[in-house]
């Protein structure tokens, strides 16, 4: 009995780190029809249209090359780059990547495949050439998804739970890690601040707008008001001069004629004293 009930934990405990791995194993999106027909017969040939028959090229494409496993590139969500906390770091792109090998046996590259809005037909995106990526791809571990990280030019492979590097890129990530310390990671660095405008240059532009209007009084203001003055001082005189002669002219003649009439009489005056 005691054996028995031995066997049946062993089993139990086995049966829950097969779970385990289970759960943490990713199942690959299934490829859309038209995507892998594109990859099984649209491919090559325009790859034999692009490089085919270019001369002295490492690799020459003919209708022999062959195409590997495809896989739907994944990449991390506008969340996660911030560094906020999310159950979906990784979000689907509208890609789809696969080694491609010449008749030789030789690794060409990586063809990457997409589905062009405007006609809704898979086409060739891009074709990263040698065998560096294609040969980090066949790395990946089973049961595993593929991030491309463009800003760091970094390919990862994950579970759910741990992020292998493919093509570390300036990630600085060389070693399995997990997709919350890959985050933690680039959202510690601190951006670059602004440092502050200074003040100077704020006292430099008023001094010199508090210049310009004082110019602007000096020789613009003051010559109209002197010309305003100096039309009111004209219409003033023309207003008198229309009126007629000024009443205190009579008078002042008087006062003319006045003046030597006294000077006689006194001198008369002078004469006539003994």
């Amino acid at each position: 009995m005691l054996r028995k009930a031995i066997a049946v934990v062993v089993l139990a405990t086995a049966a829950v780190f097969a779970s385990g791995t289970a759960a943490n194993a990713l199942d690959e999106p299934r490829v859309p029809e038209n995507v892998g027909q594109y990859f099984a017969a649209g491919l090559v040939p325009r790859l034999v249209e692009l490089f085919g028959a270019k001369a002295g090229a490492e690799v020459v494409f003919d209708s022999a090359a062959k195409v590997g496993g495809i896989h739907r590139v994944l990449s991390w969500t506008t969340r996660f780059l911030s560094g906020a906390k999310t159950d979906e770091p990784t979000r689907l792109t509208n890609n789809w990547v696969a080694p491609v090998t010449a008749a030789d046996g030789t690794i060409a590259g990586v063809a990457t495949v997409w589905i062009n809005p405007a006609s809704d037909q898979p086409e060739l995106a891009d074709f990263s050439s040698g065998p560096a990526l294609a040969t980090a791809l066949a790395t990946a571990p089973a049961g595993t998804l593929i991030i491309r990280d463009d800003s760091r030019s970094a390919w990862f492979a994950t579970d759910g739970s741990t992020l292998t590097p493919l093509v570390s890129g300036s990630s600085g990530v060389s070693a399995a890690t997990t997709p919350a310390d890959y985050q933690r990671q680039f959202s510690l660095v601190a951006p670059a601040t602004a440092e502050p405008a200074s003040n100077r240059g704020l006292l430099i532009a008023v001094l010199v707008l508090g210049i310009v209007v004082v110019l602007l009084a000096v020789f613009v203001l003051l010559p109209v008001g002197r010309r305003r003055v100096g039309a009111k001082v004209a219409s003033i005189s023309e207003r008198v001069a229309a009126s007629g002669p000024p009443l205190v002219t009579e008078a002042s003649a008087a006062v003319t004629v006045a003046v030597p009439v006294t000077a006689a009489v006194k001198k008369a005056a002078v004469k006539k004293s003994p």
